[in-house]
């Protein structure tokens, strides 16, 4: 038996805790809304609710989203000219992702505070769970598949951690070498 804590961190934590000698319907889902207005009010936040959860569940491994790398461009749409086109630019929004590279720090540290084996995993890692046959953009594929197992995820962040936690249990290297060493149950 390993009890895996999945986490998707953002503004909003998505959280999944799988048993792996329950089936895959009996994930449990969930997520925490960051309280605070700035990245400093937020990472003081995940201080405070994170530790709950996992004393709460006390998992055996815990696997979480890595942060980005890279700073996307968005597409920005501006007002119409007068012929009635919509101006399109791009943009990017560093703010965003600085915010949350801080968060998934903080997600780290409390962590690596509990001495709990960890590992974290890039979206187009944990993403490859999810069967090629199964069409549309990330967020649809997800849905698709937490409902191809009846997993209920009350939200986009819980249905990823869902399938994060599926991942660990199935492809995750970190989880099979704990379990080796005794370290992970």
């Amino acid at each position: 038996m390993t009890r895996i804590l999945a986490l998707d961190p953002a503004t909003v934590i998505g959280w999944s805790l799988y048993d792996t000698e329950n089936p895959i319907s009996a994930i449990q889902c969930g997520s925490i809304t960051l309280e605070g207005k700035g990245a400093f009010e937020k990472v003081k936040s995940v201080r405070q609710l994170l530790p709950k959860l996992i004393r709460e569940h006390q998992p055996d491994f815990i696997v979480f989203e890595t942060p980005l790398s890279h700073i996307p461009q968005y597409e920005k749409k501006g007002k119409a000219d007068m012929l009635g086109n919509e101006q399109v630019s791009t943009t990017i929004n560093a703010g965003t992702i600085l915010q949350l590279n801080r968060i998934s720090g903080a997600v780290q540290a409390v962590i690596e505070g509990f001495n709990i084996p960890c590992e974290e995993v890039r979206p187009m890692t944990w993403q490859t769970v999810i069967p090629k046959k199964i069409k549309g953009g990330t967020k649809d594929r997800v849905r698709q598949f937490c409902d191809m197992f009846n997993i209920i995820g009350k939200n986009a962040d819980a249905r990823d951690a869902a399938v994060i936690a599926l991942w660990a249990a199935g492809r995750s290297q970190v989880l099979k070498l704990e379990k080796n060493a005794g370290r992970a149950a």
